[in-house]
């Protein structure tokens, strides 16, 4: 099962690599593209900031996958669903993706330093994700800070409310979800 969840954690992954070397215009994955496409009716998307994109599609698995993490102990207490061997796993993945949807973001400023702090500077949503990083990157690893991983989460939850101009349904529902699975891990204790 540990293995499943492992491959199961990978595909945002292969999604990113995929949108990532479509831009690229190589030929041999043109090809596979086309092949996908005609089989299953999709479409690849072609954004105008490929690395903005991509870090968009890395931020999205990354919130998802932390709200996984984060209903492990809720779903063990109320429902007796007990995955909690894996949630480090998929933790782990969340802060992953995370960093990865940080660099990506970075990259798609070509890594200028001082525009970057700009934009900081300005947008506090920025700010509260660098920090929800942080804190639950590092939180984690010392059990006597355990508890400030909720400040994570409400960090988390700010830089999804601040970080767009409008609230789409999946955003609506990955705070709606976070919020309840902090309350309902806040009455437990």
């Amino acid at each position: 099962m540990r293995i499943v969840m492992s491959i199961l954690a990978l595909i945002p992954l292969m999604a990113i690599g995929a949108v990532f070397v479509d831009g690229m215009g190589t030929e041999w994955f043109g090809t596979i593209r086309g092949g996908i496409e005609a089989t299953f009716g999709i479409t690849f998307p072609s954004p105008q900031n490929r690395l903005y994109y991509l870090s968009k599609m890395a931020g999205a698995s990354a919130l998802w996958i932390l709200i996984a993490a984060f209903w492990v102990n809720p779903l063990r207490t109320y429902v007796r669903f007990d995955l909690v061997e894996f949630k480090k796993l998929l933790g782990a993945a969340a802060i992953g993706y995370a960093f990865l949807h940080f660099l990506l973001f970075i990259a798609s400023y070509d890594f200028a330093a001082g525009r970057i702090a700009g934009l900081f500077g300005t947008h506090l949503a920025l700010g509260a994700g660098l920090a929800a990083l942080l804190v639950i990157a590092i939180v984690p690893h010392v059990r006597a800070w355990y508890k400030l991983l909720y400040i994570g989460i409400v960090l988390v939850i700010v830089h999804l409310l601040l970080g767009y101009r409008e609230l789409t349904p999946p955003h609506i529902a990955a705070v709606t979800l976070l919020s309840l699975g902090l309350a309902l891990r806040l009455i437990k204790r």
